[in-house]
């Protein structure tokens, strides 16, 4: 097709096509009791990276089972996190979503076009955010460990 947009230069800036909110929605786990979205890169995954989201989690005094929403994302599964954040109302018993809270993906990723840094907590709708590193990196920055913890201060408690 010679005048399709998205391939001719028109638009200077990358397309990201998006899942359907209920794909999102039920690739999630947990009881949402606290009404947290926790987002990581399975790509990456490890038994010992999801011990240590155990850890960052319970030092905020979320239980990664009873607490939060968790949602393991691949690099091909971008989405509209307010289009989704309001069916999680229809969808889960504790529906609402307060919190994303988001480890190895920007915010363009969520359909957020927001510049918000690494580290540094934001509120979006009456929603808080907070993107940080992949598990990966933060796993053995002692330094970035310090900065996500004090983010994680400022937006849960």
């Amino acid at each position: 097709m010679g005048n399709d947009i998205s391939t001719n230069g028109f638009m200077d800036f990358s397309v990201f096509p998006i899942k359907e909110p209920l794909h999102i929605l039920k690739k999630c786990v947990g009881s949402n009791q606290k009404k947290l979205l926790v987002v990581f890169n399975q790509k990456n995954e490890t038994p010992e990276r999801v011990e240590f989201l155990k850890k960052i989690l319970a030092a905020a005094k979320f239980d990664m089972d009873k607490d939060i929403l968790l949602l393991r994302l691949t690099d091909e599964e971008a989405f509209s996190f307010i289009v989704t954040r309001t069916k999680a109302i229809n969808h889960f018993e504790q529906g609402e979503i307060d919190n994303l809270l988001v480890f190895g993906f920007a915010p363009k990723y969520f359909g957020l076009n927001l510049d918000i840094q690494k580290y540094q907590p934001a509120h979006f709708y009456k929603c808080g955010l907070l993107f940080a590193d992949s598990l990966a990196i933060l796993e053995n920055d002692k330094g970035l460990k310090g900065m996500l913890w004090k983010a994680m201060q400022e937006v849960f408690f």
